[in-house]
Formats: C-alpha cells, sequence, structure tokens
C-alpha cells in the first residue's frame, strides 16, 4: 500500500487551523510595556467663542451694620427740662468697633414721608436753624443721645417724625482693595453707597 502525502499547501492550511484553533483568551495577561517617549505638542487650537457679559452685582456693603429709621423716645435730665437724653439699643455694636471701626447715628429731623426728609449727621451743633445740640455717646450694645431739647419722634398724619438710624462700620478692612472713599457725613452719599431705603 502506498501513502499519499499532502501537498505542501495543504499542509500549510492544516497548521494554521490548528494553531487558531488553539489560541484563547483564557490565558494570563502578560506583563505590561514599557512607557513609550511623548509624543510632540499638539498644534494650538483656535479660540473659543466669547461669553456673553452679565449683569453687574449690586454694590457690596463691606460687613456694615445698619438700622431701619427709629422712633426714640427723650427723657429730661434735669428739673429745668434743659438737657434731655434717649438711649437706642445696637446689639452689634461690639468692643471690636468701639475700638477700630467707626460709629455714624443721621437725625431725620422731618419725617418719613416721600420729599419730606431732613437728615443730618450727628453730633449737630445748630441751635439756631434746628435749634437743638445733639451729641452721640458710644459704649457696647448702646447709643445715648444727649440734646438741649426734646428731639423725640412722634407721628402727624401717620408719618414719623424725628427719626434716628445707626450706622456701624468694622474696622480692618484693607483701604487698599478698591474701598470708595465716601463721605459719611453726607447722607445721601451714604445712601446711595450702602443701597439703604429710607
Amino acid at each position: 500500500m502506498r501513502l499519499k502525502f499532502l501537498s505542501i499547501p495543504s499542509v500549510l492550511f492544516l497548521a494554521i487551523t490548528l494553531i487558531i484553533a488553539s489560541c484563547g483568551k483564557d490565558g494570563d495577561p502578560g506583563p505590561a510595556g514599557a512607557a513609550g517617549p511623548a509624543g510632540p505638542a499638539g498644534p494650538t487650537g483656535a479660540s473659543g467663542a466669547a461669553g456673553t457679559a452679565c449683569a453687574a452685582g449690586a454694590t457690596g456693603t463691606a460687613n456694615v451694620i445698619y438700622s431701619d429709621w427709629l422712633n426714640v423716645t427723650f427723657e429730661p435730665i434735669d428739673i429745668d427740662t434743659t438737657f434731655w437724653f434717649a438711649e437706642i439699643a445696637a446689639p452689634k455694636l461690639v468692643d471690636s468697633i468701639l475700638r477700630k471701626g467707626e460709629i455714624k447715628v443721621y437725625w431725620n429731623a422731618g419725617d418719613d414721608s416721600v420729599g419730606h426728609q431732613a437728615v443730618i449727621p450727628l453730633p449737630n451743633y445748630e441751635p439756631f436753624f434746628i435749634g437743638a445740640i445733639i451729641n452721640p455717646y458710644f459704649q457696647e450694645q448702646l447709643i445715648t443721645l444727649a440734646s438741649t431739647l426734646d428731639a423725640s419722634s412722634f407721628v402727624i398724619n401717620g408719618n414719623n417724625n424725628s427719626q434716628f438710624r445707626y450706622i456701624l462700620i468694622p474696622g480692618g478692612v484693607n483701604a487698599g482693595r478698591g474701598v470708595k472713599t465716601i463721605d459719611w457725613n453726607d447722607y445721601n452719599q451714604v445712601k446711595a453707597y450702602l443701597g439703604l431705603k429710607d
């Protein structure tokens, strides 16, 4: 009997088939190869579109504390009623503000209706036109007002007259940070800067 040998192409085909059939994914992964060198930097991309502009934020108040307009009652110091005093509770008036901050008190010698305000910064030394000298004195959590007349608040036709407001300005704000310089005795500047409502 004579053996027939397969042709060379048949043997190659059979070998490749056996190799492929014997390969599988069941083996352990081989060790990671060494990292290759970094490639060259790519070209700079095109600039993105400009964003939309936002509305300006509200003016900051730099931690300033202020009261509403307050009704205040004065009491006579002596029996001749030539000197009067009043007290305003100021819970946030602390020692650090007394030592390093600023305190402003304003008197509305008019009333709280629109267009009838007459705001005066204290102390007030106007004995002729206004007819009063009013000085503020400060201690922790309390503002005392001493006056040469009874400047007590009162109501006429539903409007509050002779009211007082205080502003506490903590110290320690660096003047080099763009803090706007304003005249704290000019109530209109103060009102605009702090966004106060009457």
